[in-house]
């Protein structure tokens, strides 16, 4: 183990999430949350138009999952969602591959670790809509469902502001059916009496399997909830035409070389 103990590892085993109370200290944070800060003033200032992986705010509910596209703009530069925050900032993206990152994602899925993807969530105050229970392998059926979700709170996630919530061992369950726009389970079809509220501090970790049921609720305080989500899987997706391959990010435990990371770039599309 590089970072954890065996008995946390058990327990991402057993029940498919883990918390890390305090992971980020105080200035790494603040460090991040500045980059933030400016990258949002920089890009999304009076922002009307989603573009570029820049997601605003909308209006919605938890049925009807239309906040993405179908609800009304609830403000200019009000922000949903930033896609590939790695791609816009190289703060994030520094983070992300982190030996603090790596070696916790090395000590549950293994030696070997591709970047899968990132986005940087937002909850803003009293608009922030509910994201419905779901499993993240609806979105990627096409791969084996290895990946671990890194959750990071940039700040204080509770119950009133909208923080996750799981259900711990179902991610033994295997994929079950998502329907409707925003995909997702509907909550009558699921044990909701052993949920897990993971409310959190500032700069702690919630770390889950792609498997793992999860929703957040809708923020109904008078302050935002912002997240960094960072996805990592031990294998390499198939590269589709026109399209950059995974990041190969550790191989066998250490750093790859250039030319291994050059040639997992490259690796071809399944037949």
């Amino acid at each position: 183990m590089k970072a954890l103990t065996p008995e946390q590892v058990e327990f991402y085993k057993d029940q498919g999430y883990l918390i890390i109370e305090d992971f980020l200290p105080r200035d790494e944070l603040q460090r991040l949350l500045g980059a933030l800060d400016r990258l949002v003033d920089e890009k999304a200032r009076g922002m009307e138009k989603d573009g570029d992986g820049f997601n605003l705010q909308r209006t919605g509910n938890e049925t009807d999952g239309n906040f993405m596209s179908g609800g009304n703009l609830v403000q200019p530069g009000l922000l949903r969602k930033i896609q590939s925050i790695t791609k816009h900032s190289p703060e994030f993206a520094a983070f992300a591959e982190s030996d603090k990152m790596l070696d916790v994602v090395e000590d549950l899925i293994g030696p070997d670790i591709y970047y899968h993807s990132s986005k940087l969530m937002f909850k803003p105050a009293r608009h922030g809509t509910p994201k419905p229970w779901h499993q993240d392998y609806a979105y990627w059926a096409s791969l084996k469902p290895e990946q671990v979700t890194c959750w990071i709170a940039l700040d204080d996630a509770t119950l009133e502001n909208g923080c996750m919530q799981l259900i711990p061992g179902s991610h033994k369950w295997g994929l079950q059916k998502h329907e409707k726009q925003e995909l997702q389970v509907l909550p009558e079809k699921l044990p909701l009496d052993r949920v897990k509220v993971a409310q959190m501090k500032a700069g702690s970790l919630l770390a889950f399997h792609v498997l793992t049921f999860h929703y957040s609720d809708a923020n109904r305080s008078d302050k935002g909830r912002r997240a960094l989500i960072v996805d990592y899987d031990p294998n390499c997706r198939p590269l589709r035409k026109g399209e950059p391959g995974d990041r190969l990010l550790r191989v066998a435990g250490r750093k790859p070389t250039p030319e291994e990371a050059e040639a997992a770039a490259l690796e071809p599309a399944a037949n």
